[in-house]
């Protein structure tokens, strides 16, 4: 930004401020202003209105530093709403059928003279199983409701409305621009 430096000198020069002068007409440390003229700082959009204000100079916004936009483009707006309703649905139905967490648990029960076990697990082994040498017989089964499952219904249906939402956000700016 050496062009920068040298027309804030002109200018300076044109008033006939010293640095020091021009630092508190414009409202800045006298430091920063010696190392704007000298281009070793790019002023920020703020810097560049006190310095239009101070000098009355509107070519200033040539200075004015480039900034790249982070926003999403609006083309890519409807893939990337349909990832989301995908992936969304897919969360949504694992829950709800317990592929992740499982919310019914069966036991078992083995009774053999005066031994008595018991077995809890997620898998139906059906009515008996044996394991090892021992005979278990299902006594109950029983719904458990797991948070998890919940959190996870319930975070796939916010990502589903806001998929749809995007969705149509993206229609009425298509539709917008016709």
């Amino acid at each position: 930004m050496q062009s920068l430096g040298k027309e804030l000198k002109r200018l300076r020069s044109d008033k006939k401020w010293t640095q020091a002068f021009a630092a508190r007409e414009i409202g800045i440390q006298q430091s920063y202003l010696s190392k704007l003229e000298n281009g070793q700082f790019i002023p920020s959009p703020e810097v560049i209105e006190k310095l239009k204000r101070c000098y009355g100079e509107a070519c200033f916004d040539c200075y004015l530093p480039v900034t790249t936009s982070t926003k999403v483009p609006l083309k890519k707006l409807p893939i990337l709403s349909f990832t989301l309703l995908i992936i969304s649905l897919m969360v949504w139905l694992c829950a709800t059928y317990e592929i992740f967490y499982a919310e019914t648990y069966f036991t078992y029960q083995a009774k053999q003279e005066d031994f008595l076990a018991f077995n809890v697990t997620q898998q139906y082994q059906g009515e008996r199983f044996i394991e090892g040498d021992v005979t278990y017989q299902i006594v109950g089964e029983r719904q458990v409701s797991r948070v998890e499952n919940r959190f996870l219904i319930v975070t796939s249906t916010v990502c589903i409305l806001l998929s749809i939402v995007a969705a149509l956000l993206s229609q009425s700016h298509r539709f917008g621009k016709l």
